[in-house]
């Protein structure tokens, strides 16, 4: 069994579009997969996203909270992504264009989505 968590704009879930904001997001759509089939779809609202700062350090620890071993996100902040490892949550890279979390989950299933270390999706500093 494997809990894959991932980013989701308001109400969550297979048919919302992926946040590309892992730390600001509005909420957290958990998948619980079994042999590669569905077992279970949670959607979890971000309590990281309102805070002032040490939102990404945050959201990890929602993640953790809700037993998810992965996370598919399109980039992270450093903090977030020392959080991540931290916890031994695996990372993977979420194509960088507007998708489904159905279609994401999709091409995970197929394995056309890897393992990316999270020091690799940090957000390029401005």
């Amino acid at each position: 069994m494997e809990i894959i968590a991932i980013p989701s704009y308001r109400d969550g879930g297979l048919n919302e579009l992926v946040h590309p904001k892992f730390g600001r997001c509005d909420s957290f759509t958990f998948i619980t997969l079994e042999n590669n089939e569905i077992m279970e779809v949670k959607v979890i609202e971000n309590s990281a996203a309102d805070e002032s700062h040490g939102s990404g350090t945050l959201a990890a620890k929602v993640i953790k909270k809700y037993n998810a071993d992965k996370l598919i996100v399109s980039k992270l902040g450093p903090n977030a992504s020392m959080a991540l490892d931290s916890l031994k949550i695996k990372t993977f890279q979420a194509p960088g264009r507007k998708i489904l979390i159905k279609d994401l989950l999709d091409l995970y299933l197929k394995g056309k989505i890897k393992v990316t270390p999270s020091e690799n999706l940090i957000l390029d500093k401005l």
